[in-house]
């Protein structure tokens, strides 16, 4: 093979996917179970209103989670889910440890549930 020809095929190399590009992880709800425990529990802020708090847990993922959003979901006497409300995370969640969240949801119920909706990876050290 002449010295011509293989530059030219070193060249289209990453044009035929030998190469792939580098991807931004980001935490779905179809992740999040994997990675994530939440613990919560309804109460009532200070003028009585109805709140969700509690804490989510990180497992040990060697990545700590940023931008984390909430799916706060009230629930009727059945269980089924009759409203929903996105609650923002303040503070990033640290690998190993837990963090305080509070969200009020829109409409008021006996029982809410409460999941990872979104959120970004960050880079502690360490990887998957």
């Amino acid at each position: 093979m002449s010295r011509r020809a293989f530059l030219r095929t070193a060249m289209l190399l990453p044009v035929v996917g030998w190469v792939r590009p580098a991807r931004a992880q980001s935490i779905t709800p179809q992740t999040a179970p994997r990675y994530f425990t939440i613990e919560s529990a309804p109460g009532a802020d200070r003028k009585g209103r109805p709140t969700v708090s509690g804490y989510i847990y990180l497992n040990s993922t060697g990545q700590g989670a940023a931008r984390v959003r909430l799916l706060v979901e009230t629930l009727d006497g059945s269980g089924q889910a009759v409203a929903s409300t996105i609650a923002y995370v303040d503070t990033d969640v640290q690998v190993g440890g837990r963090t305080y969240f509070e969200a009020r949801p829109k409409t008021p119920g006996a029982t809410y549930r409460v999941s990872i909706y979104s959120g970004d990876w960050l880079r502690t050290g360490g990887g998957f």
